[in-house]
């Protein structure tokens, strides 16, 4: 739509100047106006760009922990060294109620500010080329300072895509979990994300 009325300003514009005599001060003022509205339309044009990238992200599903389901409304996911083969890559995925910084995606101390509030409520997996999850975290103000992680065959990924571009599928707990201090959890999220290269 921002596009469509660009092009009607620049439609308006024509009619109004077009077999008119151009003078010095308004031809001036004609370049300005024609830098104005390419600036627009390149603006509108990277908007809708970065609008379709951003959709290609969803999520849906939740992190129970103590029986109050969290519904997870944002997914990211980014490639990173293989930690048991270096010559391959592994994916973090990142589940979360909230949007997350770009500077706290990759960074959980970034974000444990936000955690300890209880503003905000995470999962993540770490999944390798065989696409099984070798690390898990779980993060919620509720378990203290003891937060669920580690490496689990009871956390599981399902997988729909996972081509190095994008990373589709169902990540869950096989059955309840509990965590250090025996706060009961469980997460049950299907999701497809593109996949951020490493860094």
């Amino acid at each position: 739509m921002a596009t469509r009325n660009a092009w009607l300003v620049v439609r308006s514009y024509r009619h109004v100047t077009d077999n008119q005599p151009i003078l010095k001060g308004e031809f001036v003022k004609r370049k300005k106006a024609a830098a104005i509205v390419t600036g627009f339309l390149l603006f509108s044009a990277f908007s809708m760009l970065a609008s379709q990238a951003g959709a290609q992200n969803k999520v849906e599903g939740k992190l129970e922990v103590k029986g109050k389901p969290i519904a997870m409304t944002q997914v990211y996911a980014y490639a990173v060294e293989g930690f048991f083969d270096k010559k391959k890559q592994d994916v973090t995925v990142l589940f979360c109620d909230a949007a997350v910084p770009a500077t706290a995606v990759r960074d959980y101390f970034a974000r444990k500010a936000l955690v300890d509030a209880g503003k905000l409520h995470c999962v993540q997996q770490v999944i390798n080329a065989e696409k099984q999850v070798i690390n898990f975290e779980v993060r919620d103000n509720r378990f203290g300072a003891r937060q669920p992680g580690g490496g689990s065959t009871e956390h599981v990924f399902e997988a729909r895509t996972f081509d190095g571009k994008t990373i589709a599928g169902r990540s869950r707990t096989k059955s309840p979990q509990t965590s250090f201090d025996d706060v009961p959890y469980a997460y049950d999220m299907t999701f497809s994300a593109a996949i951020e290269p490493k860094k």
